[in-house]
C-alpha cells in the first residue's frame, strides 16, 4: 500500500520548485546582462555624480602597484616636469610619460606644470608661461591615485616643499630618449635597462660637483612620444592613463553639452546602462583645419590638412553609420559652418557645444582658454557612436585609443592594419596606413 502524502507538503514542496526556478532564471538572466554589455565600460568612465558623467574614483591599480612595488626607491633624483607644451593629446601623454621615467628611476617627483600657449596665437605653444596642472587636471584625483596606486613614489606639491632644497644640487637639464643610444619612433628601445642608463648618467653629471647633498633635481624635458606603453603589461597600459583626469568644471559642461545634443535632436540613451559609447546617437569629428595644422607640415600630412579631405572622408563615414547628426570639433569656426553647409544635403545635421550650452554655460565656456574648451569636446567625442579624426593629430589618436578600450578585438593589432591608419568598430584615424607607429605604441589611451 502506498503511503498518502500530506497535502500541505504537496503544496509547499511545489512552491518551493516554482521559486527555485524562477529566482534561478532571474539571477541567471541577470548575470548573462550584466557579464555581456553591448559596449562595455573603461574603468575611467564610472558615473558617480549625475551632473558629471564623466566622474571616476581614484585609480586603484593592481597593475601599477605591481611595477611599484618591484621599483627599488632612492633619493638620488628629485623630477620636475614643467616643460609639457601643446594641446591635451600632447600635454596628457607628456605628464604620464614624466611619472612613467619617475618611476623607472625610483625618484621623486614635483607635482607637473604645464606651459600654456599664446591666446592670440595658437601655433605658438613654446611660450615658457608655466601654470598649475589644474589647468587642465584634476590634482586631487592625481595625487590620490599614484598614494593609491603607486605609494612607493614621493610627490612634493611645488618646488618650494621640498626639505632643504638650498643644499639640493641642480637643476640638471635631461631629455629621457637621450639615455639610450638610438630611439626609435616606437620608443625608447630598451624600457627596462632605462634606469641603469640614468644612474650611469646622474654619476657622470654630479661627479666633481660642490654640492654637500648627494640628491640632486633632475629638469624632465618634454616626454612625448618615447615610452613604449605595452612594454609594463596590457592592464598596465590600459589603467595608467587614468590617473589624469579632466578638471570637474569641464566634466560638467561636457556632461551638459551631452544631455542637450541628446534632447535637442530626440535622441534616446540610458544613462544607467554600463556604456562608455552611445549607440545609434551621434557621430563625432574632429575637424584639424587650425591655423597650426595646416602651416609646416610636410607634404602627405598637408593632404590629410585640408578641409576638403577631411570633409569628404568623415561625410562618407558617417552616411555609412547612418547616423544624421554630427558634433564637430574645430576651433576652425569657418570651416565648421561649410561643413554644416556641406552635410545638409544628405540631411546630416551639425552641432558644436557653442550652440548646445545655455547661456549660462555658454559664458562659462567662453571665459576658458582655447586648449580648456578642447578638453569638453574630447569627453564628448568619447561618447560619440562613430568617431573620425585624421593621423597626425595626438587628440584624435587620444580620443580613438580611449574609445578602442571598449573594441571587441582590442588585444589584437587589426585596428592599425586598414584600411585607415586606425580602423575599429568605434573610429577612424585617417592617414597613410603605419606612417605613425609611435602614436598606437606611445600614446597612453
Amino acid at each position: 500500500m502506498v503511503p498518502r502524502l500530506n497535502h500541505r507538503y504537496i503544496v509547499l514542496t511545489g512552491l518551493f520548485l516554482f521559486l527555485f526556478f524562477e529566482w534561478s532564471w532571474i539571477l541567471l538572466g541577470r548575470r548573462a546582462n550584466i557579464s555581456r554589455p553591448p559596449l562595455p565600460l573603461p574603468p575611467a568612465l564610472k558615473t558617480r555624480h549625475k551632473n558629471d558623467i564623466f566622474d571616476f574614483p581614484p585609480v586603484d591599480s593592481e597593475a601599477i602597484r605591481r611595477i611599484c612595488a618591484h621599483t627599488e626607491w632612492n633619493d638620488d633624483a628629485i623630477f620636475t616636469c614643467d616643460n609639457s607644451v601643446g594641446g591635451i593629446g600632447n600635454v596628457q601623454n607628456s605628464i604620464l610619460n614624466c611619472v612613467r621615467f619617475a618611476i623607472a628611476a625610483g625618484g621623486s617627483l614635483v607635482v607637473p606644470r604645464i606651459i600654456v600657449r599664446n591666446s592670440q596665437d595658437i601655433s605658438e605653444i613654446r611660450t615658457g608661461q608655466r601654470t598649475e596642472m589644474s589647468y587642465m587636471f584634476d590634482r586631487k584625483h592625481f595625487v590620490d591615485s599614484l598614494a593609491l596606486s603607486c605609494p612607493g613614489l614621493r610627490l612634493y606639491d611645488t618646488m618650494e616643499s621640498i626639505p632643504n632644497r638650498a643644499a639640493i644640487g641642480g637643476p640638471i637639464p635631461l631629455q629621457p630618449e637621450e639615455l639610450q643610444a638610438s630611439s626609435p619612433r616606437t620608443g625608447i628601445p630598451k624600457p627596462e635597462s632605462w634606469l641603469s642608463d640614468f644612474r650611469a648618467w646622474l654619476a657622470r653629471e654630479t661627479t666633481g660637483t660642490s654640492s654637500g647633498s648627494r640628491t640632486t633635481l633632475v629638469e624632465l624635458g618634454r616626454s612625448y612620444l618615447i615610452y613604449p606603453i605595452y612594454s609594463d603589461g596590457t592592464n598596465f597600459a590600459h589603467q595608467f592613463g587614468n590617473i589624469l583626469k579632466f578638471r570637474s568644471d569641464v566634466r560638467v559642461l561636457a556632461t551638459t553639452t551631452f544631455r542637450r545634443l541628446l534632447e535637442e535632436f530626440k535622441i534616446e540613451h540610458d544613462e544607467e546602462n554600463p556604456s562608455a559609447i552611445a549607440e545609434n546617437a551621434y557621430f563625432g569629428a574632429h575637424l584639424r583645419t587650425e591655423k597650426d595644422a595646416v602651416e609646416g607640415w610636410p607634404a602627405p600630412d598637408w593632404v590629410y590638412s585640408r578641409y576638403t579631405t577631411q570633409s569628404a572622408a568623415y561625410l562618407n563615414q558617417m552616411i555609412a553609420s547612418n547616423l544624421s547628426v554630427i558634433y564637430v570639433a574645430s576651433g576652425n569656426l569657418t570651416e565648421v559652418t561649410r561643413l554644416a553647409s556641406d552635410a545638409s544635403p544628405y540631411n546630416i545635421r551639425l552641432t558644436t557645444k557653442h550652440e548646445l550650452l545655455p547661456s549660462a554655460d555658454l559664458q562659462q565656456l567662453k571665459e576658458l582658454a582655447w586648449d580648456q574648451q578642447g578638453l569638453v569636446d574630447f569627453l564628448v567625442m568619447l561618447k560619440a557612436s562613430d568617431f573620425a579624426g585624421i593621423g597626425h593629430s595626438s587628440f584624435a589618436w587620444s580620443i580613438a585609443l580611449k574609445r578602442h578600450l571598449s573594441a571587441r578585438r582590442k588585444d589584437r593589432k587589426l585596428h592599425l592594419e586598414g584600411p585607415q591608419m586606425l580602423s575599429d568598430e568605434f573610429s577612424q584615424i585617417y592617414g597613410m596606413v603605419g606612417q605613425y607607429p609611435e602614436y598606437a605604441r606611445c600614446v597612453w589611451p
